[in-house]
């Protein structure tokens, strides 16, 4: 064998191990070493040990349970309790401390539980009182609002009832415009008595102690006396009101009043929310079981039937009325909250629509008091149409005067500001536009500053106030109201600040919103004050002349120092000006002036020069304006204007001018006058616009070189027989050289100047035949001048010769042939470059 082995065998029925190894060594020894051991004596230790450990094992999970058991209760009894008193706070027992010792984490927790739960208390408590403060203040408010309600309803019931003795006769007969203006103030009243009755019933309503006066009552009698009262707020946004209610319809059980009410608060919502179109109302006669399931009425709920059974029997047959307009429609998500106090389907915060959200919650539960039920079916954009039922009477109407249809109505068109205009003189001396939605609050201002020395435009909304200034209509103050449709008051001003700045044309805000955020925002828009309504004659009459005073101190300084060039110094008023603010820009600067003025004016009274001057400059100083540009100022007959935009404005209104002059020409002949002739200079150029003099007199000026070069300019136009002549600094600045006609005169160094200028000529060729001859011989004046610089004078004379032919009146090519013949005879002086030294002014 040459490695161990292992062999099992039974001996005597025990089984047992045999371990043979062989051994051998260097000497020879060549053993096997036999090892025997029976499985007994083996198997006995194991068997042992194994015990041993199950034993063990045994006993330590004992006692690992009893630990866990013992731990884990430990544990467990702090959880429970602080279970048990969140379980106590959640059902209003606060007053829970738990009490944890042991377990440090556990212990800041409990502490942490006990904090909460006192903090809860507190808040609690103090929320319970500040609810029951709370309860205490709603009683008080409604008890205000009833209290108020009712102390309102006197002077209104008086206004209302001398208004409608007065246009009885009571004092005798009144003019037309006088009982418009009075049925305004019976339409009026009636509407805040609305209003008023609407804020008892709310209260009312609430307290469950209004009670109906039922009788029988003609709906469509009632429809006609709501839709007549309504009519003027109809009228002022060409609406038109109808009533489809048949006649042959029976009687509803309702109270009149409450019924009226409900009509009032539906027509008027109607209204409000519809700019065009139509506003209906329509009945028909119904069964239960014919409604649709929205307006079947419910009889759930105790305190409701509790209501019903006191006011009227229950009844098989209704009146489905119905409200229909063109107006803006409701979100089908709004429809039911609409019925709830203080809601609106349009409640942003610049809703253009106003009102409390009382009328419909009240109008529900008035409907409903009456054993009905209300519903809406609304597209947005289309319109909205509100149902609501009331149960027939067994009962006739009785008999009482015939309410007239609309049509039979008194005439309620208002008397407006285009009314007027034949009622007041005209040539008044500032222009007001009102601007509000509410027809009733423009009529209460014309009304008002017709009086006065005002003429008076009005708009019912922003964009009709755009159109209008747009139009042409530059109102001297505009009142403009807050809350309209389409576009508040702030978008009307922002709007009309982009175009016309505060001190030139002020805006006062009519509005009833007080706060001062409301007002800051108004300041920070453009508005220049505000007034809150209701508003006092007084005071309005009041700002409106302060405004319109500073408007025109404004506008006189501005015909003193133009706006622009404050608005170069960057300052908002002349009164920002000092002595010594200046700034540097490219300009275009025209010098213009009138020809032989002196001669002219020799002939005329100093009357006449005056008149004959601002008739002048009354006539080319616009197009200036027109094309971008602003007088710097006047010199006598001459004018000095810059233009910061563009060279192009400064040429097209030299060109204007020239056109306008040719124009008054034809006036001057009519008038036995001589025609007269201008010349107008133009250069581009840096510049400073400043202040100079001394702190106790100064004015603005315009200091540069290129002034200077302008007005030379504008002195040789009679030296070339040209009317417009512009440096090629200008000329080279124009967008598009190939719209103007042009040529090249001369390089000529003008008095005061080191430098050579390139003098052009512009002129219009429809204005003269002369023009068109100029621009006809163009090429072969250009080749001319070219042939003169070269000192080919001989050559030059033949070819200035043939331009004269073709155009005699060509005073530029006159002048170089005199030039060619003075060389000619003279010599050229050394290094001659053809620059002509001009010292002509």
């Amino acid at each position: 064998m040459r490695k161990t082995q292992q062999f099992t065998y039974i001996n005597q029925g025990q089984r047992q191990f045999l371990l043979v190894t062989p051994y051998k060594d260097k000497y020879g020894l060549d053993w096997l070493i036999v090892t025997a051991m029976p499985e007994s004596d083996f198997m006995a230790q194991i068997n042992a040990n194994t015990r041993n450990t199950i034993l063990l094992s045994l006993v330590a999970l004992g006692v690992a349970i009893a630990l866990g058991i013992l731990t884990s209760r430990r544990i467990t009894r702090p959880i429970l309790q602080l279970n048990q008193a969140s379980f106590a706070i959640a059902s209003g027992q606060l007053d829970q401390n738990v009490d944890i010792k042991g377990i440090n984490e556990l212990d800041k927790l409990a502490n942490s539980f006990n904090l909460m739960a006192g903090q809860l208390q507190q808040s609690f408590e103090k929320l319970e009182q500040h609810n029951e403060e709370l309860k205490r203040l709603d009683k008080l408010k409604n008890e205000f609002l009833a209290n108020t309600s009712h102390e309102l309803r006197t002077p209104l019931n008086g206004i209302i009832g001398i208004a409608e003795s007065l246009i009885d006769g009571a004092t005798g007969e009144l003019p037309q415009p006088t009982q418009t203006n009075l049925q305004l103030i019976i339409s009026s009243g009636r509407r805040l008595a609305n209003l008023v009755n609407d804020i008892l019933d709310f209260s009312k309503l609430r307290h469950n102690n209004l009670e109906l006066q039922l009788k029988p009552v003609d709906i469509r009698a009632i429809t006609n006396l709501v839709l007549i009262t309504s009519q003027p707020c109809a009228k002022s946004k060409n609406l038109q009101l109808i009533n489809a209610i048949p006649t042959d319809l029976p009687p509803a059980e309702a109270d009149e009043n409450r019924l009226q009410q409900i009509l009032y608060n539906l027509v008027g919502n109607a209204i409000k929310f519809t700019l065009s179109g139509t506003v209906e109302v329509s009945a028909e006669l119904v069964y239960a079981r014919q409604l649709p399931t929205s307006l079947i009425p419910s009889y759930q709920g105790e305190r409701l039937e509790t209501r019903r059974e006191k006011t009227q029997p229950k009844s098989n047959r209704y009146l489905a009325i119905t409200i229909s307009d063109t107006g803006i429609g409701i979100p089908s998500d709004k429809f039911d909250s609409i019925f709830e106090s203080f809601e609106q389907a349009e409640g942003s915060t610049a809703r253009v629509y106003g009102g409390t959200g009382l009328g419909l919650a009240v109008t529900k539960q008035l409907v409903e008091l009456h054993g009905g039920e209300i519903s809406v079916n609304s597209k947005v954009g289309e319109g909205s149409q509100f149902t609501f039922t009331l149960p027939t009477s067994h009962s006739q109407v009785a008999l009482t005067p015939e309410i007239p249809a609309i049509s039979d109505n008194i005439n309620l068109e208002l008397i407006t500001s285009k009314n007027l205009q034949n009622q007041i003189p005209q040539g008044k001396q500032f222009k007001v536009l009102i601007v509000d939605d509410e027809p009733v609050n423009r009529q209460v201002l014309v009304n008002t500053l017709s009086l006065y020395d005002y003429t008076l435009n009005e708009a019912s909304n922003g964009q009709e106030a755009l159109e209008l200034i747009e139009n042409g209509f530059i109102p001297d103050i505009i009142l403009l109201d807050i809350m309209m449709p389409q576009m508040t008051g702030y978008e009307v001003c922002q709007q009309i600040r982009l175009r016309y700045p505060a001190h030139e044309l002020p805006i006062v805000m009519l509005t009833a919103k007080n706060q001062v955020e409301d007002i800051v925002e108004g300041f920070e828009l453009g508005a220049n004050d505000y007034l809150c309504k209701p508003i006092q004659k007084r005071e309005m009459l009041s700002r409106i002349k302060t405004h319109l005073n500073l408007a025109k101190n404004t506008l006189s300084y501005n015909r003193f120092v133009p706006h622009e060039f404050l608005k170069f110094l960057e300052k908002e008023s002349i009164i920002d000006v000092k002595l010594g603010d200046q700034v540097q820009q490219e300009m275009t600067i025209l010098f213009s002036d009138i020809r032989s003025f002196t001669t002219l004016s020799e002939e005329m009274s100093p009357q006449e020069t005056f008149n004959f001057i601002n008739s002048y400059l009354s006539r080319v100083s616009p197009l200036i304006r027109e094309h971008n540009g602003f007088i710097d100022k006047y010199i006598g007959d001459a004018i000095m204007a810059l233009f910061p935009e563009s060279a192009d404005d400064a040429v097209q209104a030299a060109l204007a001018m020239q056109k306008e002059v040719t124009l008054y020409n034809e006036y001057l002949q009519q008038q036995g006058y001589p025609p007269i002739s201008i010349g107008i200079g133009l250069h581009t150029g840096n510049l400073i616009l400043g202040t100079i003099g001394e702190s106790e007199r100064m004015e603005t000026t315009v200091i540069a070189d290129a002034v200077n070069l302008a007005s030379r300019l504008e002195g040789l136009t009679k030296y070339y027989g040209a009317g417009i002549l512009v440096s090629e600094h200008t000329l080279s600045r124009l967008s598009d050289l190939q719209t103007y006609s042009y040529r090249l005169l001369d390089r000529a160094r003008v008095k005061g100047k080191n430098e050579p200028v390139a003098v052009y000529e512009l002129y219009q060729e429809d204005l003269e035949l002369a023009h068109r001859l100029k621009s006809e011989i163009k090429t072969k004046f250009e080749q001319a001048i070219v042939t003169y610089n070269c000192q080919d004078f001989v050559k030059a004379i033949k070819m200035f010769e043939d331009i004269l032919a073709i155009n005699p009146h060509d005073k530029a090519a006159m002048l170089y042939i005199n030039r060619c013949q003075h060389y000619q005879q003279y010599g050229v002086e050394e290094e001659w470059k053809s620059v002509t030294d001009l010292d002509v002014k």
